[in-house]
């Protein structure tokens, strides 16, 4: 039954391996998730910096035009007042004028409603930055709180590792060997009789095997399963 115990040992420290690389994977993949999210919260920061660098962008274009028409107008007022010249160009420079005007007015109300935009957007984006600022701390609070769990799962992991070497060093290397080929492939590679079945498989057992594992036989395995077999 020493063998057994070992093995019973062994096997719960696995489970606790098992268990403790589930929650450190957990740990890494919500980190990842939590990164991702400060990432594209400052790609949507970024995006809304751009859009409002455009509009200033356009609406220094606009006031530049508005310039330019203006411009342009005194310009053809300077000619027409102090030029001499033909009737034609006159009534060419007076429509010129009109036109120019007509689209300085048009452009002057495309600034201004532009220039509304602005003052309201700017609001916006400094309320943003505010909040991706305060999100951003939130969540690398997450982070840390992740990381130390992560941390202080690992060194349960390592201790349990650690352990698991202690005891696998002194159980027989047959017996080891045996071990590790079943818990390759069942979680569970040693189980209990209980009520003439075993626990593992959870398939009735012949007399023979059961009484078997009550005598001093060595190790017993499922006729079943091939699972090490103990009675409690």
């Amino acid at each position: 039954m020493d063998e057994i115990r070992k093995l019973l040992e062994l096997q719960a420290i696995d489970e606790l391996i098992a268990d403790l690389t589930i929650r450190l994977t957990h740990f890494r993949t919500h980190r990842i998730q939590i990164e991702k999210r400060i990432e594209e919260a400052h790609v949507d920061m970024q995006s809304t910096r751009d859009r409002f660098a455009q509009m200033q962008h356009d609406s220094r274009m606009k006031n530049l035009a508005v310039d330019e028409l203006d411009a342009n107008i005194r310009d053809y007022q300077t000619r027409l007042d102090e030029g001499i010249i033909s009737f034609k160009e006159m009534e060419d420079l007076r429509a010129k004028i009109i036109l120019e005007r007509n689209r300085m007015d048009e452009m002057e109300t495309e600034a201004l409603e532009l220039m509304d935009t602005i003052e309201a957007t700017q609001g916006e984006v400094t309320s943003a930055e505010e909040a991706l600022k305060g999100r951003e701390t939130e969540l690398r609070e997450q982070i840390a709180s992740l990381d130390q769990e992560a941390s202080e799962t690992q060194d349960q992991l390592d201790q349990a590792t650690s352990r698991r070497s202690e005891i696998s060093s002194t159980v027989q290397a047959f017996l080891l060997s045996q071990y590790e080929a079943l818990h390759s492939r069942l979680e569970n590679p040693v189980a209990e009789i209980h009520n003439g079945t075993c626990t593992g498989c959870k398939l009735r057992l012949s007399a023979n095997t059961i009484a078997r594992t009550r005598g001093d036989m060595g190790v017993i395995r499922c006729e079943h399963c091939s699972r090490i077999l103990f009675s409690a």
